[in-house]
C-alpha cells in the first residue's frame, strides 16, 4: 500500500520496490489494468496515473509502465494530462492537489505541463461548481488558486487571460484579485480601472486600502461605469 504523495515523490529505486510486488492484470484492456493496479497499491484509477505521471523518474522505468497498464510513457502522459485536467476534486481530492503543485513547481518540465493544462482544469472546476452549487468543491477551488498563485503556477499570462474571462464570480470566490496584486502581476490601480471586473471585486481593493479618494472620484465620473459599480463607488465617498 502507498499513498498518492509515497509514488509522486518516490525515486526509481523505491518505485521499482513498490511495483514489484504488484501482480499485473492478464487483461487487454488498459483501463481495466490500471484499475487493478491501483486497487493492489490502495489508490483510485485517478490518483495512481497521476501521481505516476507527474513522478520525474518514471518516463525509462517501462516495467513498471506495463504493470500499470501503459504501452509507453507518452500513453501515460496523455492519460495523467486528460485526468488531471477533468477531475473536479473527484478522485483527486484537494490534498493530492496541493501535494502536487508544492513538489512539481521546482521541475521545469513539469510545471510547464501544469500550466498547459491548468486553463482546462479550472474551467472544469468552475463549471461543476456553477451547475451543482458544491459547497466543498468551493473551498477545494479557493485552496487551490491560491496554491497556484502563492506556489509560482500562476504566470501574468494567465492572470490576465483570467482577468479578461466572464468569469468574475469565481474570481471572486477566490479573492483573486488580492492574489493578482500580492504577485505583483497587476498594480492595484490598474485592476481598479478595468472595465470587465466586477464591483465587488473592487470593492475588495478599496477596503485593503489600495484604493484612495482621488481614484475613486476619477472613476465614478466616467459616464461608461455601470450603475452597479457607481452605487458601489458611493459607498465610499
Amino acid at each position: 500500500m502507498a499513498s498518492f504523495t509515497d509514488i509522486l515523490n518516490a525515486d526509481d529505486g523505491k518505485l521499482v520496490n513498490l511495483f514489484f510486488r504488484i501482480k499485473p492484470s492478464a487483461s487487454k484492456d488498459f483501463l481495466v489494468r490500471i484499475n487493478h493496479t491501483a486497487n493492489q497499491i490502495g489508490l483510485n484509477h485517478a490518483q495512481l496515473v497521476c501521481a505516476l505521471g507527474f513522478n520525474k523518474h518514471i518516463a525509462e522505468l517501462t516495467d513498471i509502465l506495463s504493470v500499470a497498464g501503459f504501452a509507453t510513457h507518452k500513453l501515460l502522459t496523455y492519460r495523467c494530462n486528460e485526468l488531471y485536467s477533468t477531475d473536479t476534486y473527484r478522485q483527486l481530492a484537494i490534498d493530492n492537489i496541493l501535494d502536487l503543485y508544492a513538489e512539481r513547481v521546482d521541475d521545469t518540465e513539469m510545471l510547464a505541463t501544469l500550466r498547459s493544462c491548468l486553463p482546462a482544469r479550472l474551467s472544469n472546476i468552475e463549471k461543476h461548481i456553477g451547475d451543482n452549487n458544491d459547497p466543498s468543491a468551493v473551498i477545494s477551488y479557493k485552496m487551490e488558486l491560491h496554491a497556484i498563485y502563492n506556489g509560482g503556477i500562476m504566470t501574468a499570462e494567465m492572470a490576465d487571460q483570467r482577468l479578461n474571462a466572464p468569469i468574475g464570480e469565481y474570481r471572486l470566490l477566490a479573492d483573486e484579485v488580492s492574489l493578482i496584486v500580492e504577485q505583483e502581476f497587476h498594480p492595484p490601480s490598474n485592476l481598479f480601472f478595468m472595465n470587465h471586473l466586477l464591483p465587488d471585486e473592487k470593492r475588495i481593493l478599496i477596503e485593503d486600502g489600495h484604493i484612495n479618494d482621488s481614484m475613486i472620484r476619477n472613476r465614478i465620473s466616467n459616464s461608461s461605469v455601470s450603475e452597479a459599480e457607481r452605487e458601489m463607488l458611493e459607498d465610499f465617498i
